[in-house]
């Protein structure tokens, strides 16, 4: 058998050439399941911010409107030795705290500070809690005082920090880089909405990595709006974003509005039946979960934001919105006009993902 000349292939493996239409189909269909794909991502996205920002966090607020003005919570309804100030379990149990961590990763070996530390989880999820813990006790029975130094929050504000720290469940993780894999996992988010589903309770994600940059925490509870049907609220110790707080380590509280039942509980007078016992080791989370992600992409950039913008241009009041900060620190409020703002610290300047660099 004579071996073909380069440039001739064997009569046996000649084809005849493909349909042109055939060919394009072939050529476009990864493209379209490309396009496909990002379409039905997007849309996956848009309906958790709006469901989270539009439908929960707008019910939520109305029902803070609600226990300040119509059904209005006075100072006292719990002593200064109640759970919910304390942290302790009935029958010296302990600490709560530590007891709803339901969810935590291997602590890591490599932090933005190269000789950080981390302090225990146990030590870090009581930090976070009797820091939410001091604003109940700031009801307890004492004199009644106006908005000032010492109560800065109405009383029903301070009553529900109650049911988030003491009732609330703990996921600790290392940084958001890290947090970020394990969202991004559909088994991971689909355990998460059965733990809130099956105990009916708040979830709060606390990281052990105290070094970080607020812009990326920013773009991280974006991400996190954007795959829970949610809001998602920022708290840390560094410069402040979006609609954050001050907060001994970052605690991303993803309010789903379990604390309504138990505050509307205490509001008619029951103290007993909203001191829930810790959720039982072993329930939840136990398969394998975390996937390789992405970062924030420009659509939760942009939600970042537009967030952090508006708490921005709000000035003073900055992210303080059910009380005016302009009464209860009227003296830092003089002090803002007298310099007209030069002396305030507001919320860390996040860019425009959609305005072109030059």
């Amino acid at each position: 058998m004579t071996k073909p000349h380069a440039n001739e292939l064997p009569a046996a493996t000649a084809v005849p050439a493909l349909p042109v239409p055939h060919m394009r189909h072939v050529a476009t269909a990864p493209a379209q399941l490309r396009k496909r794909a990002w379409v039905k991502e997007r849309a996956f996205l848009l309906q958790n911010i709006v469901r989270g920002n539009l439908v929960h966090n707008t019910g939520g607020a109305l029902n803070v409107m609600r226990l300040l003005t119509l059904h209005k919570m006075p100072a006292g309804l719990l002593s200064a030795e109640h759970p919910w100030v304390t942290g302790q379990m009935p029958d010296a149990q302990g600490a709560v705290w530590p007891r709803n961590v339901v969810f935590r990763t291997a602590v890591g070996s490599e932090w933005a500070v190269a000789d950080y530390v981390p302090e225990a989880d146990e030590i870090i999820a009581s930090k976070v809690g009797k820091f939410l813990a001091a604003m109940v006790g700031k009801s307890v029975p004492t004199p009644e005082i106006p908005h000032g130094t010492r109560r800065r929050m109405p009383h029903a504000i301070n009553y529900l920090h109650g049911a988030v720290h003491y009732n609330g469940l703990t996921l600790l993780f290392n940084n958001f880089a890290e947090a970020l894999e394990y969202l991004a996992d559909t088994r991971f988010r689909k355990e998460l909405r059965r733990l809130i589903r099956m105990e009916r309770r708040e979830v709060t994600l606390v990281f052990r990595e105290r070094n970080y940059n607020p812009v990326e925490y920013a773009y991280f509870s974006a991400f996190v709006m954007s795959h829970l049907p949610w809001f998602a609220n920022v708290n840390g110790a560094q410069r402040r974003v979006m609609w954050g707080n001050p907060s001994p380590y970052p605690a991303v509280n993803i309010i789903n509005g379990k604390w309504v039942a138990d505050t509307e509980r205490l509001r008619r007078g029951d103290t007993a039946s909203i001191v829930r016992p810790p959720v039982e080791l072993g329930q939840y989370f136990q398969g394998e979960y975390g996937v390789a992600t992405r970062g924030a992409n420009k659509l939760e950039k942009t939600h970042a934001f537009l967030i952090n913008n508006w708490v921005r241009r709000r000035g003073f009041r900055g992210g303080l919105y059910f009380v005016d900060r302009r009464k209860i620190e009227a003296e830092r409020y003089q002090q803002y006009q007298a310099t007209n703002g030069q002396s305030f610290i507001g919320n860390e300047t996040i860019q425009n993902p959609l305005r072109r660099k030059k």
